[in-house]
């Protein structure tokens, strides 16, 4: 894969200039033989960010990856991100990886109202463009990745790799939605697919954004097991209030038994945005109303309305077209 035109590589003359931060390595991971040309980091900025996370030596830092078809990004992916980076502290998460799947990927997907799927670059864009996760990449903490399904996940590996060798504390946690692990499949099947990952160092799960159908706050004391893991065990450490608390077990169908982490709260937080009913409003809704229906739900409405209208404009061009051909 070709790295897509808007992104930038990190100048040369700064690789050195962290050496306590992730700075360093995210350049030298894109430089990696086996990734150049095949990953990149999506910034149309000619500037790097002027801060970055410093990376803890007396504990493990957390990179975190964020994945999804985000078709398009709303607000409940922009109150999730926003969950994660008031709390990075207490994660100790020093970087957070958005990866949008390509859209070859989304084709694939049995979804409702799947028709229109906008281009990976505009999906970028609107992430990039919106003012509250812009503040986020200026601070060096949130990065836009851009690759194939295998490519991204390599990359990550390869950078969480290089810090380890350097003597940092560092693993890779893949995010799973509260939809993404259920109690009626084990993890290697869907919705989870946890095999499909490619090898993060564990995965993390929270029921404060998302309800998860194997916890019912107020009512369990405990996740119920899930079927193809260990049973759970509650995690000895603090923060328990503030993000819930923490019980881990083991996927077993998914090769290396990658450790689950859920953090259980006693409530969610969940802001009702459905993704199903946006790309219902793209799909059906006309052209004079998608503005005023999408804009308390997307991210970038007015970026995404305009690219709506001219995709619109021409279906209906080529479906003239191919009547007039036919009479």
């Amino acid at each position: 894969m070709t790295p897509c035109s808007n992104s930038t590589s990190l100048p040369e003359k700064h690789l050195s200039s962290n050496p306590d931060t992730i700075h360093p390595y995210l350049q030298k991971a894109l430089n990696h033989p086996d990734l150049v040309g095949a990953v990149a980091l999506f910034n149309p900025s000619p500037s790097p960010p002027t801060t970055w996370p410093r990376l803890l030596p007396s504990t493990t830092n957390q990179i975190l990856l964020y994945p999804g078809s985000f078709n398009p990004p709303h607000s409940g992916h922009l109150a999730t991100i926003e969950y994660f980076a008031d709390r990075r502290a207490q994660l100790t998460t020093v970087a957070f990886f958005i990866f949008c799947d390509p859209s070859s990927v989304i084709l694939t997907k049995n979804k409702k109202h799947n028709s229109i799927i906008l281009p990976r670059s505009l999906r970028n864009t609107i992430f990039y463009q919106t003012p509250e996760l812009t503040q986020l990449i200026s601070e060096g903490w949130l990065h836009l990745l851009v690759g194939s399904m295998e490519s991204h996940i390599s990359y990550l590996r390869v950078l969480t790799d290089f810090l380890n060798r350097d003597g940092w504390r560092v693993k890779l946690v893949g995010f799973l939605g509260g939809d993404k692990l259920s109690a009626e499949s084990p993890p290697h099947l869907p919705p989870g697919e946890l095999t499909a990952w490619g090898p993060v160092d564990e995965f993390l799960v929270i029921n404060a954004r998302r309800p998860v159908d194997f916890y019912t706050p107020g009512a369990d004391t405990k996740p119920r097991d899930l079927p193809g893991c260990a049973a759970w065990e509650r995690e000895e450490e603090g923060d328990e209030t503030e993000l819930g608390i923490p019980w881990v077990c083991r996927a077993l169908t998914v090769p290396g038994e990658p450790l689950i982490r859920f953090r259980a709260s006693q409530r969610s937080a969940s802001n009702g945005v459905s993704s199903t009913d946006i790309r219902r409003i793209m799909c059906g809704v006309p052209d004079e109303r998608l503005y005023e229906d999408l804009k308390e739900h997307v991210l970038g409405c007015e970026l995404l309305v305009e690219w709506l209208e001219k995709y619109r404009g021409k279906k209906e061009k080529m479906g003239s077209m191919v009547d007039s051909s036919g009479q």
